[in-house]
């Protein structure tokens, strides 16, 4: 099971704070957070209500994220780090 997807899975329901491979941030409010045997997935929305979606295979495959948009879904990135937000 890939690390960073466990440490959303046992932080959940509480707000999680991700952070991306550039660096950048997002704290989400998550609606969901299941493993389907290695593979897992979840959705949660930010602040403003765009909801995002995690995704990975596995231990080896990396948790992505894509947000929704006005187009469809966009990625976002690769998640490099999960951490509890704390208000």
């Amino acid at each position: 099971m890939n690390t960073l997807a466990k440490r959303i899975h046992n932080i959940t329901p509480r707000d999680v704070r991700l952070t991306f491979e550039d660096d950048s941030t997002v704290v989400l409010e998550m609606r969901s957070a299941e493993f389907f045997q290695e593979a897992f997935q979840a959705e949660g929305f930010d602040s403003e209500g765009t909801t995002y979606r995690l995704v990975t295979d596995g231990d080896d495959d990396p948790l992505v994220a894509g947000r929704e948009t006005d187009d469809g879904w966009s990625s976002v990135g690769e998640v490099v780090s999960v951490d509890a937000a704390e208000d």
